[in-house]
Order: structure tokens, then C-alpha cells, then sequence
């Protein structure tokens, strides 16, 4: 619609805008069709556009991924996965303001990530110490996730360092030398963290 144009409500033609106007100033009538009533336009792009921002990061991740395992390149694979699990649980826990949160003496791994989480810091926290937090509030009824990490989670987290710590481990899960990690396993993870990641993006 054209910018300081209203609509008349009577038969839908274009009017230039009278507002602001005085209080005491009767509105113009209509010059087809002699109605006073008008339909202004107003417009919400920016916040649209803010609302998708999340969903099409997590989009792009997982077409990668989808490519990767099309080449069998599996560890690279469950590094993007792992990215895109590490992102879901991050934004998540940035916005939970807990009414009981870990406590150093008891709960001391989930209440070292949770000050990296409250800095924020993620530089400081990885993907196996979110998961453990995540746990402890969806535990403590805190947080809820539908569907549930479950134990992809762990599995990511696993292949991440056995790849972060072994050079040698980025072939063996790409050559599938690993007894561990069979394709049938991968398919398995890589499965159930896009619908963990998909039903609970921020």
C-alpha cells in the first residue's frame, strides 16, 4: 500500500491520510462513495523477519548435514548436528530464569555451566556440559523439551571430543572403522536430533 494512503471503508478506494488531525475537524468524506470511515495500514516486517531468524540457521545446519551423510562423510556429519544441538539447548537456557538453580556444593558441574550461561560465555561451556544442564532443569521440572534430547545428546557429545582429542577418530567414524558407530547408529543420532532440534527451536 502506498505510504500515508488510508482505505475507505466503504468502497475500498485509496485516500491520502488525515492524521494527525484536530479533535474538532469532521474527517472528508469519501469523494466516490461518500463514506467517512477509513482503514488504516500498518506494517510489522521487522518483526516477522526477527521470528525466522532462529528456524533458518537451524534449516541451513541441517541441509548440510543431510549432505554430509549423503557423501559419508559422517563425522562431519555429527559435528554440524552437534552445532545445531549445542545452538537449541544454548538459547534455551539464556532465556530460563529458574526459581531453584544448581547449587555449587551439590550440583557443582551443572552450576559451573550455568554461570557460563548466566555471563553469557560459551566460549567456556560445551555441548556435554549444556546437555547435563539441560537435564537438570527439565529434571527439576524447569525446562521441557518435546520431543526430548534423550540420549542423542550424549552421543553427540561423545563423537565431538573422540573427534576434537583424535585426529584419527574424524576417519574412523568417516570410514565407519569404529564398531561403535555403524551407519545404521548414525542415521539413528543424526534422526532423532533433527526432530529434537526441529520441535524445539527457539
Amino acid at each position: 500500500m502506498a505510504q500515508d494512503m488510508d482505505v475507505c471503508m466503504g468502497c475500498g478506494m485509496l485516500l491520502p491520510s488525515q492524521d494527525p488531525r484536530p479533535a474538532d475537524v469532521p474527517r472528508a468524506t469519501c469523494p466516490r462513495c461518500g463514506a467517512v470511515g477509513r482503514q488504516k495500514s500498518v506494517g510489522c516486517t521487522i518483526t516477522a523477519a526477527a521470528s525466522l531468524t532462529a528456524n533458518a540457521q537451524l534449516i541451513i545446519g541441517w541441509q548440510e548435514v543431510d549432505r554430509l551423510f549423503a557423501k559419508a562423510e559422517y563425522a562431519a556429519a555429527l559435528l554440524v548436528a552437534a552445532v545445531d544441538v549445542e545452538f537449541v539447548l544454548w538459547e534455551h537456557l539464556r532465556c530460563l530464569h529458574p526459581s531453584s538453580p544448581p547449587l555449587k556444593k551439590t550440583q557443582y558441574h551443572e552450576w559451573r555451566a550455568w554461570r557460563c550461561v548466566e555471563k553469557p560465555d560459551r566460549d567456556s561451556v560445551g555441548l556435554g556440559s549444556l546437555v547435563q544442564l539441560a537435564q537438570f532443569f527439565v529434571d527439576s521440572k524447569q525446562l521441557a523439551f518435546d520431543p526430548p534430547l534423550g540420549s542423542s545428546g550424549w552421543a553427540l557429545n561423545k563423537a565431538r571430543k573422540g573427534i576434537a582429542h583424535d585426529r584419527g577418530y574424524f576417519a574412523s567414524l568417516t570410514q565407519l572403522k569404529d564398531p561403535d558407530w555403524p551407519e545404521a547408529r548414525i542415521r539413528q543420532v543424526l534422526e532423532s536430533t533433527r526432530e529434537f532440534c526441529h520441535g524445539n527451536a527457539p
